[in-house]
This record gives structure tokens, C-alpha cells and sequence, in this order.
């Protein structure tokens, strides 16, 4: 880390901030010290795997796809012979 250094704000999810203040009172690790981390692991990745490979932690859907999801889920159609061989290791 530089000696140059800003400071940054940014709001998020209270589980978040919760799950970050067990885990520094557990390793005894510095706050700041594990968001950068994080950021730049994150930022690394982004650089260097293709878009279509990141899954973000939340997808937004539109109601008509969310429900079409809905629907394949409670009704799935039968496996394809495709789907069945891959499932049997072929």
C-alpha cells in the first residue's frame, strides 16, 4: 500500500458489515486493510477475466423474465438426451 493515501465512503449492506467487523475482531486484521484487499482481488479479476465469465451477486430481472423463471423452476421440462448423457460422465 502507498503512503499516499485517500479515504472513501461508500454504503452497504449491514449482513456486509457485519460479516467485515466478525472477521477483523476474530483475525485482529485492520478494516482498511481488508477492503483494500478486496478491491483490488476485485478489481485484478475484472482485469482479467472476460465479462462473461463475472456473475454478480445480485441479478435484476424483468417481471416477465422472473416470472418465466418462476415457472421453469416449478415446472421443469424433462432432461434432454444431452442433458442425460452429461449427467451419466459421457
Amino acid at each position: 500500500m502507498s503512503n499516499d493515501q485517500t479515504q472513501i465512503s461508500a454504503f452497504i449492506a449491514r449482513e456486509t458489515k457485519d460479516l467485515l467487523d466478525a472477521y477483523v475482531r476474530q483475525t485482529g486484521a485492520k478494516k482498511g486493510r481488508v477492503i483494500e484487499e478486496a478491491l483490488d482481488f476485485f478489481l485484478a479479476a475484472q482485469s482479467g477475466v472476460p465479462a462473461e465469465y463475472i456473475v454478480p451477486k445480485t441479478i435484476v430481472l424483468a417481471a416477465e423474465s422472473f416470472d418465466d423463471l418462476v415457472a421453469s423452476i416449478e415446472n421443469p421440462g424433462e432432461p434432454t438426451p444431452a442433458l442425460r448423457d452429461l449427467m451419466r460422465g459421457r
